[in-house]
């Protein structure tokens, strides 16, 4: 009885000071977020100043980097949506002055699913499918 009380007695204490060290941890990084926010700075002596001002214009600068590749793309984007809404525009008035002239183009019959070979004479509907 006295092992297991003993056992437990330690890993209480082990657990406590798991907690107090991750309630330190907790309040450091608490800390290093409002310094980041600009708030509590008080104390920071002023090589800490200069590092945290070289971090935020570090971070800045890659903000800076990300919103350019971001906006790169988005400009790519447009000039594609642009190219393919000329390009079928193009292919409409093909397809219209097409039509305008009764052009018969080549044709595509549609093929008979069934595989015997009786099935295959001759059996055309009057659906027909142009290609310009």
């Amino acid at each position: 009885m006295e092992q297991i009380l003993s056992r437990y007695g330690y890993i209480a204490a082990d657990h406590r000071q798991r907690e107090e060290s991750m309630t330190s941890e907790f309040k450091r990084l608490q800390l290093a977020i409002e310094r980041v926010k600009g708030k509590e700075l008080e104390g920071m002596s002023f090589s800490d100043l200069i590092s945290l001002e070289s971090q935020l214009n570090d971070s800045l600068l890659s903000v800076k980097d990300q919103k350019t590749i971001l906006l790169n793309q988005v400009e790519r984007s447009r000039l594609q949506e642009k190219r393919t809404l000329e390009e079928n525009q193009l292919l409409r008035k093909q397809i219209e002055s097409m039509v305008g002239r009764g052009s018969s183009g080549p044709q595509v019959e549609p093929e008979s699913s069934s595989s015997d070979e009786n099935d295959k004479e001759d059996h055309h509907s009057g659906t027909s499918l142009q290609l310009g």
